[in-house]
């Protein structure tokens, strides 16, 4: 069985290898050193390819502690990325000496995964705007015989620039999906409040694709992003200052804020809309909602990170860090040794004897002899 899945994930020949990412270029040099065919070399690669089809999961923003080195050189986690949000990925290591490689990969409708964006030699962070609602794989590895404890910051940033010049999400008076007409219908936006004659600004690159004059938003002015599937809709404009097919960069003004329209016995205020193309209106919060996201702290001492340990009561094991009844995998019973490989601020991520991988609630433990699991720092 081990052979034939070491065949299945053999590295590809030195000679007729171009390497890319960080990671790449280091397992060009071990196998120009033959490392692979040494046990410890054979773990490392064996690992790289396994844990792509790791099936924890988690949403960001989020935030853990996890452990890599000698029988579990690399980690994953899936992820997804609300929709109009941008994903910044950002390592903290404990020991900078330690060899950190991070890749970013998407799962393909066939399950298998592709490589999107990986961590740059001496980069801080990896970035990544997710339009399509991809599912995630989010891979950590770090060096052969190297072992380091990296803290993985997942926060998200807004996609847009907020519509409107000197303002911020305080000005929002009213949001998504509120009753319009005495619940004929309901509000496909959001209001933001400004003076008149304040400068309405595109929220991104693109251009001008209508001006004009409808019931319902008085002035408007629709603009179609370059990169991206959305056109932005800005109404009840007092004034347009730009013309069909003009191109605009994000913060050009496109006009100035009124009550035009059906909102003329309101005080003004911008009417802000998204529309995806083919496929109607979104809530326009998430691409615009540039507030600090808040993540709970981790311990700051790590006293079993990458230890063997045994539960002293019983647990669930979850399949995500979020424990909710939708993620259980199954109880533990009191007594069951575990491997620590992360932490949490309500928990750890943990492999059971048969490799199992989860998460469990923080729970009280007791050291653990390695050897009679098999799961020792050294196995």
């Amino acid at each position: 069985m081990f052979a034939a899945l070491w065949a299945a994930c053999k590295p590809v020949p030195v000679s007729h290898w171009f390497p890319v990412t960080p990671q790449e270029h280091y397992e060009r040099e071990l196998l120009k050193a033959k490392l692979e065919k040494t046990k410890a070399g054979q773990t490392w690669f064996r690992m790289s390819t396994e844990v792509l089809s790791d099936s924890l999961i988690t949403i960001a923003p989020y935030q853990e502690r996890i452990f890599l080195g000698d029988s579990l050189p690399a980690q994953a986690f899936r992820l997804t990325v609300p929709e109009g949000r941008r994903l910044v990925i950002t390592p903290n290591r404990a020991d900078s000496a330690a060899l950190l490689f991070m890749e970013l990969y998407k799962i393909k409708r066939n399950g298998k995964p592709q490589r999107l964006e990986y961590l740059k030699e001496n980069g801080a962070d990896i970035t990544y705007e997710n339009g399509d609602q991809d599912t995630l794989l989010l891979k950590l590895q770090t060096g052969l015989n190297q072992q380091v404890s990296v803290a993985i910051s997942l926060l998200t940033e807004p996609t847009l620039g907020f519509p409107v010049a000197g303002h911020s999400m305080s000005s929002v008076i009213s949001f998504w999906g509120a009753d319009r007409d005495a619940g004929a219908r309901s509000h496909e936006g959001i209001d933001i409040r400004a003076r008149r004659g304040t400068p309405a600004i595109a929220a991104r690159n693109g251009f001008v694709t209508q001006v004009g004059t409808n019931n319902l938003g008085g002035k408007v002015v629709f603009i179609s992003s370059t990169d991206v599937p959305y056109s932005l809709y800005y109404a009840h404009l007092d004034s347009q200052l730009v013309s069909i097919g003009q191109h605009v960069t994000l913060g050009d003004t496109l006009g100035l804020v009124g009550n035009t329209g059906n909102a003329i016995t309101t005080a003004p205020h911008l009417h802000f809309g998204i529309y995806a193309r083919g496929s109607g209106a979104l809530n326009p919060f998430p691409f615009i909602d540039d507030r600090k996201e808040k993540i709970p702290g981790l311990p700051e001492t790590s006293k079993w990170l990458g230890d063997t340990v045994t539960i002293k009561k019983k647990a669930n094991l979850y399949i995500a860090p979020q424990f909710k009844r939708e993620n259980l995998v199954r109880a533990l019973p009191e007594n069951t040794p575990v491997r620590i490989v992360g932490e949490t601020a309500k928990g750890y991520r943990v492999q059971l004897s048969d490799g199992t991988k989860g998460y469990i609630p923080t729970v009280p433990f007791q050291a653990h002899q390695p050897k009679a699991i098999g799961l020792s720092k050294a196995d």
